[in-house]
C-alpha cells in the first residue's frame, strides 16, 4: 500500500508563502493626487516607489522615481498638475500571498525593476515581497560561507534570457 501524501511531501510545504515573507505595504497615495505630492513624499521617506490606491483603497499600481522622471518631467508635464494616475505604467504585476514562494516567484520578482512585487489580495495591498524576502528561504543552508570565499559583487554577470 502507498502512503498517502504528506504535507511535507507536497510541494507547497517545501516553500513558505508570500504571506509568510512579505513586508508590511508602504502607505499609498490617492490616484488623483498630483505629481509633486509623490514626489515629496518620496523624497521624504527615502522610497523609490509609492503605492497608488483608488477612493477605495484598492491597489492600482507603483509609481516609482523613474516614472515620474520619464513619464512627467522629460515630457515636459507639469508635476503640480499631472496626477500620478495618469503615469501609472500598465500592466503591473501583483502576486497573491497565499502563494508559494518558490523559484519561479523569486524569478517574477529579479525582473521587475525595481526588484520586488506587489502582494494584493482582493484588489487591496497587503505587502510587498522582495529578492532578500524570497531568496533566503530557497538557499536555506545551502550556501556554506567557504562557497562564498574570494567572491565579490562584481563577479556577477548578468545577461538578458535568449541571447
Amino acid at each position: 500500500m502507498i502512503d498517502p501524501p504528506t504535507s511535507e511531501s507536497s510541494p507547497r510545504a517545501a516553500h513558505p508563502s508570500v504571506r509568510e515573507l512579505m513586508a508590511p505595504p508602504r502607505p499609498s497615495i490617492d490616484q488623483f493626487q498630483t505629481v509633486m505630492a509623490a514626489a515629496l513624499r518620496l523624497r521624504a521617506s527615502g522610497a523609490v516607489s509609492i503605492p497608488v490606491s483608488d477612493e477605495r483603497e484598492q491597489f492600482l499600481g507603483m509609481l516609482s522615481d523613474r516614472d515620474i522622471i520619464e513619464r512627467c518631467v522629460a515630457e515636459g508635464l507639469n508635476p503640480r498638475a499631472v496626477t500620478v494616475g495618469r503615469l501609472l505604467p500598465q500592466p503591473q504585476p501583483v502576486i497573491d500571498p497565499d502563494r508559494a514562494a518558490d523559484a519561479a516567484v523569486l524569478a517574477m520578482i529579479v525582473r521587475q525593476p525595481l526588484a520586488e512585487l506587489p502582494v494584493v489580495e482582493n484588489g487591496v495591498l497587503v505587502g510587498m515581497i522582495s529578492v532578500a524576502d524570497a531568496a533566503g528561504p530557497l538557499l536555506d543552508g545551502r550556501v556554506e560561507d567557504s562557497d562564498l570565499d574570494g567572491f565579490w559583487p562584481t563577479d556577477l554577470v548578468v545577461t538578458p534570457t535568449g541571447q
